[in-house]
């Protein structure tokens, strides 16, 4: 096997069988991977200094147990985020996203509709504030089918409520309409 040169006399490399790109982290994704893990990690360390419950207050798992599962997934997601690109290109499909276009302003209601729901959460309570957000969302980001978001904003809401009251056992009771759930 003879080594072979290019015109001005420097050693060919040699080709890729595959004809695969080459394996390239797009920066954003690692960006944005960074951030979501320095922000877990600050939260986290965060449930480190939340005080203990006596063992006769406590439900069936200690208050940390939720927000660090929470943490721990999307730490995970985090950490896969920039391979996702790699792996879309290599299976043959790209994926439709990236730092092309602007978001949209919706992008930013919504982050901003959220935050509110949070900040309104501990005053009115769980459930009002799952109705509103789940009613609003929708219509913020164009869905008109009147009956299907209604059907979503009072269905979800009772769902989590039933998961997390009678299931998981875990006291919903707080804020304006805290009594419905002692």
């Amino acid at each position: 096997m003879g080594l072979s040169l290019t015109q001005d006399n420097q050693p060919a490399l040699p080709e890729r069988a595959d004809h695969s790109p080459p394996f390239r982290l797009d920066r954003s994704d690692l960006v944005v991977s960074a951030v979501l893990i320095v922000m877990c990690v600050f939260l986290y360390w965060d449930t480190t200094r939340w005080p203990a419950v006596p063992a006769s207050l406590a439900q069936n798992a200690p208050p940390t147990v939720f927000p660090r599962l929470l943490i721990g997934s999307i730490v995970v997601m985090a950490l896969a985020l920039p391979f996702e690109r790699v792996i879309k290109q290599r299976s043959g499909t790209g994926l439709d996203i990236g730092g092309e276009d602007r978001p949209r302003p919706v992008v930013f209601l919504t982050a901003a509709l959220m935050t509110l729901a949070v900040y309104f959460m501990p005053v009115l309570g769980v459930f009002p504030v799952m109705v509103a957000a789940t009613a609003l969302l929708p219509l913020l980001w164009g869905e008109r089918r009147y009956g299907l978001i209604a059907a979503f904003a009072i269905g979800l809401p009772i769902a989590v409520a039933v998961l997390f009251a009678l299931g998981l056992k875990v006291n919903l009771a707080f804020g304006l309409t805290g009594a419905l759930f002692r």
